[in-house]
C-alpha cells in the first residue's frame, strides 16, 4: 500500500512541477471560449476543464480569468481575478 501511495505522490509532484498559471479573458459564455494573454487563438470549450457548477453569464464576457495549464494539454479554469 505504501508503494502505491508513493507512486501516486510522485505523479502528483510531477504534475505540479510541469504546470503553469496563465491569464486570459472570457470571449464567449456559451459556448465557453477564453483568449489567453500569450496566445492569439482562443481556447474552445473542449480544451477547458471547469469546476462542477461553473456557469459563465453574458455580463462576465471580458472578465480576466486565471487558468492552470495541465500536462494533458487542457486548461483548468481557476476563476476570475482582478
Amino acid at each position: 500500500m505504501y508503494q502505491a501511495l508513493s507512486r501516486i505522490m510522485e505523479g502528483a509532484k510531477h504534475g505540479i512541477t510541469n504546470t503553469e498559471i496563465e491569464f486570459g479573458s472570457l470571449q464567449s459564455h456559451s459556448p465557453v471560449s477564453i483568449k489567453l494573454d500569450e496566445d492569439p487563438i482562443p481556447l474552445q470549450q473542449e480544451e477547458l476543464v471547469l469546476f462542477k457548477g461553473t456557469v459563465f453569464k453574458p455580463e462576465q464576457v471580458g472578465t480576466r480569468l486565471a487558468l492552470l495549464r495541465c500536462t494533458n494539454g487542457q486548461y483548468l479554469v481557476l476563476g476570475e481575478v482582478e
